[in-house]
């Protein structure tokens, strides 16, 4: 173990097995550090300098210093395969859990990297069945590549078609709960009255949702 800037490290999202950076969780780290935690080392591939397992860590004391020094524990890597299923293994075995959303994930980055089935499912310590499932009931295809996307729970009815990239960049920016969550959530705002209705910029998305919801149900 040594310590090394954090600026100098790598974060290859290409060999990430989250599907991104959980925001909240970076801001709570940087709370443990102000709050003088000492946070486990970050492990690194010794000759590339990625990050195999940290990257909230060191996303963490970047934003707290961009000068900011880290203890990193480098391990030696033949293949990004390799690199790879560590990543799955560490990020299984603690930290924020890995939802099935970041399970699809690593099994489209693990088909590109020729990685086994079984071996995923080992290494996220997930059964091979599970996971079988997941893949079919939870991946869509790119219209402009033909590549693999991962669907998060509130597009999981659109599995096995082909999404256009504005529908990708919808399914990204979604939180993830069911579909009749956010309808619920809204009318409570509205039965209850608790909607700001000073705000102008809710007002004019209010307006909008107003004309598609009239498109909408005159269609049906």
């Amino acid at each position: 173990m040594r310590t090394i800037k954090a600026a100098e490290l790598i974060m290859d999202f290409d060999l990430y097995p989250r599907n991104d950076l959980d925001k909240r969780n970076v801001r709570c780290l940087v709370e443990a550090i102000e709050s003088g935690e000492t946070l486990p080392p970050v492990v690194i591939d010794r000759k590339s300098k990625r990050i195999v397992d940290g990257f909230h860590r060191t996303r963490a004391y970047l934003r707290l210093d961009e000068n900011a020094e880290i203890e990193v524990i480098e391990k030696s890597f033949k293949t990004d395969a390799a690199i790879f299923l560590e990543a799955m293994r560490l990020n299984a075995d603690h930290g924020v859990k890995l939802d099935p959303h970041d399970h699809v994930h690593c099994l489209i980055v693990a088909e590109r990297l020729k990685i086994s089935f079984d071996a995923v499912a080992g290494a996220l310590h997930v059964s091979a069945d599970k996971l079988g499932s997941l893949r079919i009931t939870r991946t869509a295809t790119s219209v402009s590549d033909g590549l693999a996307v991962p669907l998060k729970r509130t597009m999981k009815h659109m599995a096995g078609r082909r999404l256009t990239k504005r529908q990708i960049t919808a399914n990204q920016r979604s939180s993830g709960m069911n579909q009749a969550f956010y309808a619920n959530q809204l009318i409570d705002l509205i039965e209850t009255k608790l909607l700001d209705m000073e705000d102008e910029k809710l007002i004019e998305r209010l307006q909008h949702l107003h004309e598609l919801l009239t498109s909408l149900l005159v269609a049906c």
